[in-house]
């Protein structure tokens, strides 16, 4: 049927035996799935933990010194990186540090060691997805991980400018998940700000509140063309989504030479040097604080603004052939905006 692979719910049950005892040594369906000679090459895809909130058998990452997920080629749901892009997106403090790991790649969860010789691709990083609430929705009503951008949920009676924080917001999670090294996964109806009206658990409806509703792609077909131009610039750019850990590539900076990693601090930078990969260097600055902060860009020179979340569509993303050189080497970035630059 030529399908690509598989992704398992609750994947950590296959570690038990069948008196129900925990096994990380040997559990049977892992060795029978790799030496299937249909399955060995499928891409699987693994949510490293069960429901049982008494047994939750959590299992993300790999590690010899604790227990982890057995599937040494499987792919991981990384809920720490669904959990903390909410969080730093939403302009919650101390979420900074443990963001810049989750665009690393997770090497606290994947070790990038000799010993270990995890790959960034195993950490397959998500923002939503069937279960919970749609991007939109994270964007539209209020709880513990999500803000409705205003004073009142949902989308009636809300004006223009919530609108457009909204849609900042949403591009804001695209470029966070489109630029981080591993695996992206997004919703289906994400890029054109699918909604459940804040319906967190539908598993149960098969109605108009859980189906895509096409229409909206007619309404917002500014956001469906920036999730179309980030997939495609990440696919351009090689020195995004590698096989191996940026490693020396990658500096990290502030709005000026260091990044404060204070409990409160909200903003940084990074450059991405693509030479290793036969590409451009990429410069990009997080700012998820409320008022507008001036980065002083820290290496490199001849820097094309390619992203500015800030800007009202088209010039959000402006094509690599029509962007023009940054005269200075500083930059004011907007509340809550990502900016991206590539190298001339």
């Amino acid at each position: 049927m030529h399908v690509d692979g598989f992704r398992f719910d609750l994947a950590s049950v296959f570690f038990r035996d069948s008196d129900g005892s925990i096994n990380f040594e040997d559990p049977l369906i892992f060795g029978n799935i790799a030496a299937d000679p249909d399955l060995e090459r499928a891409r699987l895809i693994a949510e490293p933990w069960e429901g049982n909130p008494k047994y939750p058998n959590y299992e993300l990452g790999v590690g010899r010194n604790k227990p982890h997920f057995p599937g040494s080629g499987w792919r991981q749901w990384n809920d720490r990186f669904r959990t903390t892009v909410r969080h730093f997106v939403k302009s919650d403090s101390g979420t900074l540090a443990d963001f810049m790991t989750r665009l690393y790649g997770s090497a606290d969860l994947f070790p990038d060691s000799l010993e270990e010789s995890c790959r960034p691709y195993q950490s397959l990083n998500y923002i939503d997805s069937h279960d919970g609430l749609t991007l939109y929705d994270l964007v539209a009503y209020t709880t513990l991980e999500s803000w409705n951008c205003g004073e009142r949920d949902g989308d009636a009676g809300i004006d223009a400018d919530v609108m457009r924080l909204r849609k900042r917001q949403i591009k804001n999670f695209c470029c966070a998940l489109l630029l981080s090294n591993g695996t992206p996964m997004f919703r289906a109806g994400d890029e054109f700000l699918r909604t459940q009206y804040g319906n967190g658990n539908p598993y149960n409806v098969d109605g108009p509140l859980t189906w895509v509703d096409w229409s909206r792609l007619d309404t917002h077909p500014d956001v469906f063309r920036f999730f179309s131009k980030m997939i495609a610039f990440r696919k351009t750019h090689p020195s995004i989504g590698r096989s191996t850990f940026w490693r020396e590539d990658i500096s990290w900076y502030g709005v000026g030479a260091r990044v404060d990693l204070s409990w409160n601090s909200q903003a940084f930078a990074f450059c991405l040097r693509g030479a290793s990969q036969k590409d451009r260097d990429i410069y990009v600055m997080f700012n998820s604080y409320w008022e507008p902060l001036k980065f002083e860009i820290q290496e490199g020179s001849h820097w094309k603004r390619i992203v500015d979340t800030f800007a009202d569509s088209p010039d959000d993303f402006i094509e690599e052939g029509d962007a023009r050189i940054l005269p200075e080497r500083s930059y004011v970035v907007q509340p809550r905006s990502v900016v991206i630059f590539i190298s001339n």
